[in-house]
């Protein structure tokens, strides 16, 4: 599959996985050490702040995975294009008006999804060769209520001021019980900015990475 960008074609990986890995790099508190330096390097050369540097270095990462390391020279066309495709084809207008609690993470309820489309499609996301977003996203919104992945979806979601003494307690528990990891920790938080600072001062990784 491809894209237009100006006047050139660009082909890009379609397959869910590679839109499950941009997703988590775009969004996912997770920040590497080779996207520090980058947003490092970037810094010293314009003037920027660092969250939109590592945001930015965040993102030219996803570009490499979804045009496969041919990225345009008009990033920013790209940008709208990776996320026109990410959000398969759709504007999402509600997300502009109102902050939506998280309730899935591809990469961590990954087993939950797959025994989902086992159970409605006897398909096997761990085996198929390829299967395009767009399509993974229609199915997996489609899934049936008693698929298990549907129902921790509704637990993270629920509003508690919706239930009653009883149905709250409940849903307070399962919310402990599913709810989504932090993405980093605090100790991994601390040596991230440790990096940063280094390498804006010009110093030595060697001791700390």
């Amino acid at each position: 599959m491809s894209v237009d960008i100006g006047s050139e074609t660009y082909k890009i990986d379609a397959d869910f996985r590679t839109i499950m890995n941009v997703e988590g790099i775009i969004f996912g508190k997770k920040v590497t050490d080779d996207q520090k330096k980058f947003a490092a390097e970037m810094m010293k050369e314009i003037d920027i702040e660092e969250k939109d540097a590592i945001q930015n270095a965040k993102y030219y990462d996803a570009l490499k995975l979804f045009y496969k390391d041919n990225v345009p020279d008009d990033l920013e066309e790209a940008m709208e294009k990776m996320l026109w495709f990410y959000s398969c084809g759709k504007e999402d207008k509600q997300s502009k008006t109102k902050t939506k609690k998280k309730v899935i993470s591809f990469e961590y309820d990954f087993d939950y999804i797959n025994a989902g489309f086992m159970q409605d499609y006897k398909i096997d996301l761990f085996e198929v060769d390829f299967l395009h977003w767009w399509k993974f996203m229609s199915l997996f919104s489609a899934l049936h209520d008693d698929c298990k992945i549907c129902e921790i979806i509704g637990y993270r979601g629920a509003e508690l001021k919706n239930f009653d003494k009883e149905q709250r307690k409940r849903i307070r528990e399962m919310q402990k019980i599913y709810a989504l990891p932090d993405e980093i920790s605090k100790e991994e938080k601390k040596r991230q900015d440790e990096i940063t600072q280094i390498l804006l001062n010009g110093g030595d990784l060697s001791g700390i990475l």
